[in-house]
């Protein structure tokens, strides 16, 4: 996917596996598809095929989830939903871009650290490389969410490249779920840089 911005004539680009990665729409038309019926139906479709177990219940559950997601089209932010099997459990990623603002350091910092959702001790944040958008911060956010007995694990990236900050978040369920998960996402973030418009 390319997203390139006017004003500053860049480009973002993200590199995902189609085979892992599905990518949520932002607005319609989206992939060929001219509205969410016939794209709902293609992407469980190709999840089904590359799947070991399909069942008409498992086919069912993520139409569902793919309709409620089709009409959640933040225009500020690109949305991927981890989906290498119909059987593995989803987890939704997010990749927020905004103009960079302040010292480097502490803007980074303010991304893993600051939600919506408050976290139930400061994350822990390591510093982590990719070859696109070079050094950045990587956090773990643990939070319960209201009505829900357990905790909620969610994967926190932040990365200045001028002129942007990006964060990319991923829910990842719970915290038996990040371990499985960090290295999938890493590689997605490695996938991510920010060039000039050709």
């Amino acid at each position: 996917m390319t997203e390139t911005d006017v004003s500053t004539n860049f480009d973002i680009l993200i590199g995902h596996d189609p085979e892992t990665w599905v990518a949520l729409p932002c607005s319609w038309p989206h992939d060929d598809h001219r509205a969410p019926r016939s794209w709902i139906r293609a992407t469980v479709s190709s999840v089904a095929e590359r799947s070991v177990v399909s069942t008409r219940a498992s086919r069912s559950w993520l139409t569902e989830v793919l309709s409620t997601l089709a009409r959640w089209s933040p225009g500020d932010e690109r949305r991927y939903l981890y989906l290498p099997d119909i059987a593995t459990p989803p987890s939704l990623l997010r990749v927020q871009v905004g103009f960079s603002q302040g010292e480097r350091g502490d803007a980074l910092r303010a991304l893993v650290l600051d939600s919506d959702v408050a976290a139930i001790e400061p994350p822990v944040v390591d510093e982590i490389e990719t070859s696109g958008l070079g050094q950045g911060l990587r956090g773990v956010r643990y939070s319960v969410l209201e009505g829900d007995d357990g905790l909620l694990a969610t994967l926190v990236y932040a990365f200045r490249a001028e002129p942007y900050d990006l964060r990319v978040t991923c829910q990842v369920g719970g915290p038996e779920g990040v371990h499985g998960m960090i290295d999938e996402v890493d590689v997605f973030v490695d996938g991510i840089s920010v060039v000039p418009a050709a």
